[in-house]
């Protein structure tokens, strides 16, 4: 099995998140038209800056140690990544769930309200979605949003839960709460939402990145120093002995 390295309490600097979709293109012989058609799978890349120093003036060490833990095999690292969006565009207003789920020495507990089962989540809004269409997009119509103002942004995840599957998506575009903490939030998903249940916005999106290379910084006696990362999306049926999440940091 391929080691799925954990990436190390690092203290970013500058990130950027994107795709990249490769393409064939040719010209037709009797015609002279190009063509252009997809040629391999997307893609998510990204570029992390790191500071060598941080917080527990451990990041030049977490850089050493996670070169160690690949010693030579492919640099596999898994990477909660923030969205594209500027980092302080949220302004500490969270709009994040996640499903709580109750047991009893192991056994599920069912919440239900007239027969009909209750979500739990742990976010500071209990958001509710069902799908919608919005300009002939599809959509999620959200309540128990904070009225009047700003809720989600392009290039943010959007998704619904009904307890058992999640049906996810980016933001479209720009979606605004209502006075009744109402919104329609339009988003890319090609196929209609079919859900309806527990909504959550700007969370984070879990991939598995190998990394370019291993950055090396040198520091000075005096003043801060710092990593770049450059990463590429992979998955695991590229590799034929499957993968194994290890994380040496927690």
């Amino acid at each position: 099995m391929t080691d799925v390295i954990a990436w190390p309490p690092f203290d970013l600097t500058g990130w950027e998140l994107a795709e990249v979709y490769p393409q064939s293109r040719s010209v037709g012989l009797i015609e002279g038209r190009p063509r252009t058609s997809s040629a391999q799978r997307a893609r998510r890349v990204a570029t992390a800056n790191i500071t060598g120093i941080g917080k527990d003036l451990a990041g030049a060490g977490y850089v050493r140690m996670l070169n160690r833990m690949w010693a030579g095999k492919p640099n596999l690292v898994r990477v909660e990544a923030c969205s594209t969006l500027w980092h302080l565009a949220r302004g500490g207003f969270d709009l994040r769930n996640n499903v709580l789920e109750w047991t009893d020495d192991g056994t599920d507990l069912l919440w239900t309200a007239g027969g009909v089962d209750l979500l739990w989540g742990d976010g500071a809004y209990a958001l509710q979605g069902e799908p919608a269409t919005d300009g002939g997009w599809h959509s999620l119509t959200v309540s128990g949003l904070p009225p009047s103002r700003i809720v989600a942004r392009p290039s943010e995840l959007i998704s619904v839960t009904d307890g058992d599957t999640k049906e996810s998506a980016y933001v479209l575009t720009v979606a605004r709460s209502d006075a009744s903490g109402v919104a329609t939030i339009r988003t890319d998903k090609p196929e209609a939402f079919t859900l309806t249940g527990l909504v959550s916005i700007g969370q984070r999106e879990s991939i598995v990145f190998e990394a370019a290379g291993v950055p090396r910084s040198v520091q000075g006696v005096t003043g801060t120093f710092g990593y770049q990362w450059d990463f590429q999306e992979v998955f695991e049926d590229e590799y034929d002995d499957g993968w194994t999440e290890v994380d040496p940091w927690g």
